[in-house]
């Protein structure tokens, strides 16, 4: 811009100098019009050069603590997405740093981020699955040094939900929000059975046994409600039985299908409970919960809604544990600075995430007040210790897993074709089994076959 000003200055000067030269009254007419144009272009040259003045002067002026402007995209389209955007208008309304934050909240945001890191531009922040740093790990920055330019206490975050956002040495995202799954039970179920509403079971062999006495046909209610359309749900299941899909060995990928004794336990235990009718052959089993059909199923925080609408009294607790040991599979959702940020940017991200994470006057944050009002269980021990937090049963259950416990869901967490393996491994598996088209031990075969190929890729 600079040469273009300069440019055009030593242009204005030459028509000026030309003109100057010029005698007689008859050249007075010629010269207007060419005297009026230099003007304009000198005036253009002031304009251009205030311009790129203002500019720099807005850069240097972020770079020292001033206004600045940051983009920051999700697809928090549901109500969460309502109090998202409340919160983030609270900052923009709170903060002394000179920082707005404009969020755009798009149903199509993977598409808008993909097209927009294609052409080599982007956002400043996003919130999205820690799986993207496999996805778009090229567009992400290390943000690993947020803790020692914030006031945020690295110890205070749960380490595995750290790990699970990281690279080596190199953090990706700061946790915003944890997804696990959970048993749910009909209390109003279980003692008609003859079974105690407040001892959930403690063992698959528990759950199996548990679910023929809660089944009553001739009321439609099944016990067990275990959906052979639920990939999600499958897979936070199985790895209870037969650990991870997908490991690490001497470098390479592996995939653990075939021959896997937990896998196939489980598949069978799903098909014997599909056969004795307790449990149902549906896809949808999470409406059939709601409408007091199933007595005990598994689901992530989002199924207490449908349940507290219908009225169910129920209960909530960890997935029993099964062969596999103690296992804490989550997705971590989590804050993610771009490359197309400046260092400026990152540095008004930061300040953004550090307000998310810390207190205000009255002890509460907006993480904590982000866990109690949409029902996931929090990330850091300062928020999991605060009485508002302990005051929800919901919550406090699902805080029991072990933090310490593996956090990996179904595959080792730096394997990038996780999606793969959910979407075209897992449904095949049990939709060969609940439908009888295949042996337990022919569809691991299967698997274990489609699995090869995707850990081949890779």
């Amino acid at each position: 811009m600079k040469k273009r000003a300069l440019s055009i200055c030593l242009t204005a000067a030459i028509i000026m100098t030309a003109l100057t030269g010029c005698g007689g009254g008859g050249q007075e007419a010629a010269q207007a019009p060419a005297k009026e144009e230099a003007e304009q272009a000198a005036e253009t040259t002031s304009a251009e050069t205030e311009g790129e003045a203002a500019k720099e002067t807005e850069e240097t002026t972020a770079e020292e603590g001033g206004p600045i402007t940051i983009s920051f995209w999700n697809s928090f389209t549901g109500a969460d997405g309502d109090m998202l955007t409340e919160l983030v208008d609270r900052y923009n309304k709170e903060n002394s740093d000179g920082i707005t934050v404009e969020m755009d909240i798009s149903s199509d945001f993977d598409s808008q981020l993909s097209t927009a890191f294609a052409a080599g531009t982007g956002p400043t922040m996003i919130l999205s699955s820690s799986a993207y740093r496999f996805t778009y790990g090229d567009n992400m920055q290390d943000i690993s040094d947020i803790f020692d330019k914030t006031s945020l206490d690295k110890s205070d975050f749960i380490q595995s939900y750290l790990d699970y956002c990281s690279e080596g040495d190199a953090l990706y995202f700061v946790p915003f929000q944890i997804v696990g799954y959970y048993m749910y039970w009909n209390k109003d179920l279980f003692e008609p059975a003859g079974l105690d509403p407040e001892t959930p079971p403690a063992t698959w062999d528990e759950w199996a046994e548990y679910a023929q006495k809660l089944t009553d046909e001739s009321k439609n209610v099944y016990g067990s409600g275990i959906s052979y359309d639920y990939a999600y749900q499958i897979a936070h299941i199985m790895q209870r039985f037969g650990g991870l899909a997908v490991t690490q060995d001497n470098g390479s990928w592996k995939a653990n299908f075939a021959g896997n004794s937990g896998y196939a336990k489980f598949l069978n235990m799903y098909k014997t409970m599909v056969d004795n009718g307790s449990n149902p052959l549906e896809a949808d089993t999470d409406s059939m919960a709601s409408a007091g059909q199933i007595g005990m199923t598994v689901g992530g925080p989002w199924v207490t809604a449908g349940l507290d609408t219908a009225g169910i009294n129920y209960g909530i607790g960890l997935i029993p544990l099964g062969d596999a040991g103690d296992m804490n599979s989550v997705e971590v959702l989590g804050f993610s600075v771009t490359t197309a940020a400046s260092d400026a940017e990152k540095e008004a991200a930061y300040h953004f995430i550090e307000w998310w994470n810390s207190e205000n006057a009255e002890g509460s944050s907006p993480a904590l007040e982000w866990s109690v009002a949409n029902g996931f269980p929090a990330y850091s021990y300062s928020v999991q210790e605060k009485d508002a937090y302990k005051a929800s049963a919901k919550l406090s259950a699902m805080s029991k897993a072990n933090p310490d416990a593996l956090t990996d869901f179904i595959v080792d967490s730096s394997f990038p074709g996780i999606n793969a393996v959910i979407a075209d491994v897992i449904p095949e598996m049990i939709n060969s089994v609940a439908f009888g088209s295949s042996t337990v031990e022919d569809a691991l075969e299967k698997a274990q076959t489609e699995a090869d190929k995707i850990t081949a890729s890779y």
